[in-house]
């Protein structure tokens, strides 16, 4: 199938109006279609409204970054290129970016004096944002290039590489002639949840979430034999949950609901990768059932269980916990030596090993500070055990001093670790963040087939990533 993509070319205007040209040719000789600001047309629609949707409708975002941070969006105070990039990422729509090195824009400038080259050149220069945007975009998939004529090279060559994967890893929608015939496995039920699998299974998921979305799926396959994805409408599952309850026993209201998340994990995905436009598991209600466990905090329990601490300790530890999100075993292994004060970092490893940075908040930082000027030790850990011989704490001190808490207050429910995990990512999402930096924040893996969907959050990017900075 002779499919061409369309390719979104984001880039500030007149200072990079060749390097456009460049990059159309480029996206032209690999036979795919350019797609940008030029070729907007007159509308009743804002400017960014009409650009989230040509992005939407694009395959990839082509990113052209020299020396200019660009024209600012007022609502945000990000420029309009800043904000095409986040947006494309949020969307998970892949990126590549073209980055014109020193010794490109040096050249340029001897070129032309007359022409602004460099931010500090601007009537009104945001030199502080345009090194922290470029610096979020190396920590992504870039091209560096030296010279001009590199530029529909290097544009040629990526996309080369994205069709190379398109039937393994994206599955771009992109554009075909109407009487060209579809991959006979694009819209098969069993090539999908067969992907969808190996996806998970590379993105880190336990073996035990894999065999329950394998048997969940399985069950979905056999039910809808002959159907062509796309053609699985809402009304469809309604009934195939019915016989879910009917033929495995599925008599309470939190296993109905498992199904129900299960098959609406596998549609995002589907959207995700472009087989269908919408989930028909939206349309689906929620099963309520009264659920134990880690149900987050609301607000008023939140300051219930703040209001119950006591000593130093139990305060900066549950402070810590929910400005975190951190795992119980990842709370053991913090160090004070990790913490960097002056940008409220601190850097932790997982229980894989693996390094990665999180926030604190200022109340958190408030009390881990009284908590540190209290102690009388030499130790570098963060949180140690009360009485002599101090020592690293224990699994089970962290979750006593949470027990001894919630005893104080006039909770009746039951709190661990993970309820104050799932508390931060409540916190966060209800403050605007988008998912995938929650994730990102939470440790979760990002070794996706579409690394360019996820953050890379490190010590110098991290807020302008999580940005304004959270206070909960």
């Amino acid at each position: 199938m002779n499919k061409k993509l369309q390719i979104f070319v984001s880039s500030t205007y007149l200072d990079l109006t060749q390097e456009r040209q460049k990059a159309v040719e480029g996206i032209l000789r690999a036979k795919h279609i350019p797609a940008g600001m030029e070729l907007f047309a007159p509308s009743n629609k804002t400017q960014w409204a009409i650009i989230q949707e040509w992005i939407k409708n694009s395959d990839v975002l082509l990113l052209i970054i020299g020396g200019r941070y660009g024209s600012i969006e007022p609502e945000s105070s990000k420029s309009y290129t800043h904000l095409e990039y986040d947006f494309a990422l949020h969307n998970q729509i892949p990126v590549v970016s073209i980055v014109l090195n020193k010794q490109y824009l040096a050249n340029k400038k001897s070129g032309n004096i007359n022409l602004q080259v460099y931010e500090h050149e601007s009537e009104n220069p945001s030199i502080q944002k345009y090194n922290s945007f470029k610096q979020t975009i190396m920590s992504h998939y870039v091209k560096e290039v030296e010279e001009i004529n590199q530029i529909s090279t290097e544009v040629l060559s990526a996309l080369q590489e994205f069709m190379e994967k398109d039937n393994s890893e994206y599955h771009f929608r992109g554009w075909v002639r109407g009487n060209e015939k579809l991959d006979p496995n694009h819209l098969n039920i069993e090539f999908n949840v067969q992907k969808f699998l190996e996806e998970k299974k590379r993105q880190g998921r336990v073996q035990d979430t894999l065999d329950m979305y394998r048997l969940e799926l399985k069950i979905f396959q056999n039910y809808f034999e002959g159907y062509s994805i796309d053609n699985i409408e809402t009304s469809h599952l309604k009934e195939f949950l019915i016989y879910r309850e009917d033929n495995y026993s599925l008599k309470s209201k939190s296993s109905l609901e498992k199904t129900r998340g299960n098959l609406n994990v596998f549609f995002d995905w589907l959207i995700e990768e472009k087989k269908i436009e919408r989930n028909p598991v939206k349309k689906i209600p929620t099963y309520k059932f009264n659920k134990a466990g880690n149900k987050a905090l609301n607000d008023k329990e939140l300051l219930e269980l703040r209001k119950s601490c006591i000593t130093l300790r139990e305060r900066a530890l549950l402070e810590v916990l929910l400005s975190t999100g951190c795992h119980l075993s990842e709370i053991k292994k913090m160090f004070i030596s990790n913490i960097d004060w002056n940008n409220k970092t601190i850097r932790i490893k997982d229980s894989r090993e693996q390094e990665r940075v999180v926030f604190f908040t200022t109340k958190a930082e408030k009390h881990l500070k009284e908590y540190l000027q209290s102690r009388q030790d030499e130790l570098d850990n963060l949180f140690i055990s009360q009485r002599r011989p101090y020592r690293q704490i224990s699994h089970r001190g962290i979750q006593d001093e949470i027990d001894n808490i919630q005893s104080r207050s006039t909770l009746s429910r039951n709190i661990s670790p993970r309820t104050l995990r799932d508390t931060f990512a409540r916190l966060m999402s209800s403050l605007g963040y988008p998912q995938n930096i929650i994730d990102a924040l939470l440790g979760y893996n990002s070794k996706s087939i579409r690394a360019e969907s996820f953050y890379k959050i490190n010590n110098e990017n991290i807020w302008d990533i999580v940005w304004p900075k959270p206070d909960f």
